[in-house]
């Protein structure tokens, strides 16, 4: 890691807890949406030290309030999580078969929202997209099944 990285993660870890530092580190080690549970097997996989599920859930509670976190309802009722830059946000693609999940590459609610404000006079303070269905290999087994 460049010292500038190096430098701008301690000053974004500045203020957190040692179980939310834990947590942050692993989550960004995920290539996926992780689940608390998800999280916790991980870290406690890992090492003997690890913190507890309860820390675990209380971490993603802070570093979802502090913007370091995206919690992510994919409609199962187990929030899942990502690391995030704050003031950043993602929306998915997910998979109704399968459960993957895929980042949009551009927020397309934002331009819905100027036209909101610009008509309704409304504020849009925060906005969450999620959109389901089934990704090209599901589709397509769905496809060769009905053939």
């Amino acid at each position: 890691m460049a010292a500038h990285d190096h430098s701008r993660k301690n000053q974004k870890r500045a203020g957190l807890t040692k179980g939310a530092k834990v947590v942050i580190d692993a989550l960004e080690n995920f290539h996926e949406l992780a689940s608390a549970q998800e999280i916790y097997g991980r870290l406690r996989s890992e090492g003997e030290n690890a913190p507890g599920l309860t820390t675990v859930y209380r971490a993603l509670d802070m570093l979802v309030a502090k913007g370091y976190v995206q919690a992510v309802d994919l409609g199962d009722g187990e929030k899942r999580y990502e690391a995030v830059t704050p003031g950043e946000h993602h929306h998915h693609l997910v998979c109704e078969s399968c459960g993957q999940s895929n980042h949009l590459d551009q927020c397309i609610v934002e331009e819905l929202e100027d036209t909101i404000r610009a008509k309704y006079g409304f504020l849009v303070k925060s906005h969450v997209l999620e959109i389901f269905g089934l990704c090209d290999k599901c589709n397509a087994a769905g496809a060769n099944a009905a053939n």
